[in-house]
């Protein structure tokens, strides 16, 4: 059984294996990288996983978990494109899947990382382009429908290979100095996840259904 370490232990392992500059800025990305899945992990146990549990929470409360799907998919889809912005914009450094290459000692393995990087970038070109023109700034004529190009469709498919490829990039830093790989699909979560309250929406209604 794999062991299971905490928070810390976890940072101390990239701090003590990677050094301060480049086991502080992995870890930051180890962490995003997680978050990132997480929330996607919420959105497709609550509106991906079948046709059953949107008619329960379009039931319970269709409105608001219309609000929950657009906002957490939009937050998904902004996390995106931060992780595959360059280095600095309007000359403030930003945490980046780019940045690692630049801290990473051996000539090789920064090429690799670097390549990983930009294919990263490359699965997550739909993010950054609803990112500037609808969701960190309104287009107007997106807005007023005056003829401007239209957005590129965001399927699942395209987060998760989105997703998929900004793994990569961490997993190349874990495969060189652990000789392992960090699942991030399977994200443990606590307890009270999305999953829970679907669980429990259901049981509300099974109660309050007449015998």
């Amino acid at each position: 059984m794999a062991e299971c370490k905490t928070a810390e232990q976890v940072r101390d392992d990239h701090l003590r294996v990677l050094g301060p500059d480049l086991g502080a800025l992995y870890h930051a990305l180890h962490d995003e990288v997680i978050w990132l899945h997480g929330k996607w992990q919420q959105y497709r146990i609550l509106f991906a996983e079948s046709e059953e549990r949107i008619e329960l929470l379009n039931g319970v409360a269709g409105f608001f978990f219309r609000v929950i799907q657009d906002v957490l998919f939009e937050n998904v889809v902004l996390h995106i494109a931060r992780l595959t912005d360059p280095t600095q914009s309007v000359g403030k450094d930003n945490l980046t899947l780019f940045r690692l290459a630049e801290f990473v000692k051996e000539p090789k393995l920064a090429l690799e990382v670097k390549s990983l990087a930009e294919r990263a970038k490359a699965a997550a070109t739909f993010a950054r382009d609803w990112r500037n023109r609808h969701l960190a700034h309104t287009d107007l004529a997106l807005a007023l429908g005056d003829q401007a190009k239209p957005l590129p469709p965001i399927s699942r498919e395209r987060i998760d290979a989105a997703l998929a490829a900004a793994a990569l990039v961490l997993n190349r830093i874990e495969s060189h100095y652990w000789q392992s790989e960090v699942a991030f699909t399977q994200v443990i979560q606590p307890l009270g996840d999305a999953e829970s309250l679907a669980h429990y929406l259901r049981v509300a209604i099974d109660v309050e259904r007449p015998q």
